[in-house]
């Protein structure tokens, strides 16, 4: 009988190989790009990590999110981007116009933010109280006066308005920060931000408040602000940090930072339940839950943070394209106006927390149809972003 078996060309594998890399490279991140598109994409899925969680009830889609029990969340994404790109944008206004018209401008946008922070906290808190909103309760303005003259010094801040007061902080101690950059200066901000964090931890861990902010139970400038002046560093300084590390290979730090990020991922899912397996004589609980603390920003929480984020600028870096094509259109519009974003969902949210008790049911407890309302949030963000809805009101 004739033998008609198919025979494999050897030239075939090689071809095949070449292939591969050919369409590898077309994925990669065009190097052409003024703009860092990668951060704004991270950016918009940070936005739907913060819309999701602030809804709140149950969804689907908390197995993306985290619900803010994750070691990282989309806050700290917020920080360490917003960092990175003050780097690089006030960075480069200070190297081509001064160190004067940078820091101005660093000024300008933290008066834009201050303003924000104010009527956002005023505004929120005021309809919170009359509608008698779950974020409301237990909370006591007392003194109207008094409570409008601390907001406006920052002394006193609300629910879903402390993050805004963050940014406005830091976004006022920028010009130190640029100021020490441009000045050659990097170690000692990098230093003496490591300082005030590490200070923090022992004050937090004592029990100690200095100079507190009424109503901040998470976002302590004085701890998050490690992650933001970090950022800023290597953001001014990411090209010369790019060709110093260029003799790596990148795809050999891909793999490894995909090993780091799954084994996050692995010791969220099993709840340190192998760990406590393990060593049974140790509270394993106890010390996970303090090294990955939110509120002082402890160290396990700096590192997942740079993990995850590092993750995902590297997945974007190698996989722009079919990301892009699938996603790019919805995430970089909310991630290019992430400050609008957050304004417009705060209202959003406000809004349906105020009709939520006319509802039948209790919309939030049914996983499917709760999911679908947080999608409603982020498309009608989405699609008040492409209409550019209040552009001239509210900042970007």
């Amino acid at each position: 009988m004739e033998n008609t078996a198919t025979v494999v060309s050897p030239k075939l594998f090689p071809n095949m190989v070449t292939w591969i890399r050919r369409v590898l490279d077309d994925w990669h991140y065009p190097a052409t790009e003024k703009r860092d598109m990668r951060l704004d994409l991270l950016r918009g899925f940070a936005v739907l990590v913060m819309v999701v969680d602030h809804f709140g009830g149950a969804s689907w889609l908390y197995l993306i999110t985290g619900n803010n029990s994750f070691f990282t969340s989309g806050a700290e994404a917020f920080v360490l981007i917003s960092g990175m790109v003050v780097g690089i944008v006030y960075g480069g206004i200070a190297h081509r116009e001064g160190i004067k018209v940078a820091n101005v401008k660093a000024l300008q946008r933290a008066w834009t933010l201050y303003k924000l922070t104010i009527i956002m906290t005023l505004v929120f808190a005021a309809l919170s109280d009359f509608f008698d909103l779950p974020w409301a309760k237990g909370i006591d303005i007392g003194d109207p006066l008094s409570f409008v003259v601390n907001v406006i010094l920052l002394r006193q801040t609300y629910y879903l308005a402390d993050i805004p007061l963050l940014y406005t902080i830091l976004m006022a101690a920028t010009p130190i920060g640029l100021y020490l950059l441009y000045k050659h200066h990097t170690k000692l901000l990098v230093l003496g931000s490591l300082i005030i964090w590490a200070g923090f931890q022992y004050v937090n861990a004592e029990q100690i408040m200095i100079m507190p902010i009424v109503g901040n139970t998470t976002f302590h400038p004085a701890a998050w602000q490690l992650i933001f002046f970090w950022a800023m560093a290597f953001g001014y300084h990411r090209q010369a940090i790019s060709d110093r590390f260029s003799a790596i290979s990148r795809w050999g730090y891909f793999i490894l930072s995909t090993l780091l990020f799954i084994w996050l991922l692995h010791l969220y899912s099993t709840e340190t339940r192998v760990l406590a397996q393990m060593y049974p004589w140790i509270d394993i609980q106890s010390i996970v839950r303090e090294l990955f603390n939110k509120s002082a920003v402890a160290p396990g929480r700096v590192i997942a943070t740079v993990i995850c984020n590092q993750f995902g600028y590297l997945l974007l870096t190698f996989f722009w394209r079919p990301v892009w094509t699938v996603v790019g259109w919805f995430f970089l519009p909310l991630g290019q106006n992430s400050l609008y974003s957050y304004t417009m969902h705060v209202v959003i949210i406000g809004m349906f927390y105020v009709v939520l008790p006319y509802l039948p049911g209790n919309v939030q407890e049914m996983g499917t149809l709760n999911t679908g309302l947080q999608l409603g949030v982020l498309f009608l963000l989405w699609w008040l972003i492409r209409r550019q809805f209040a552009f001239d009101i509210v900042p970007r």
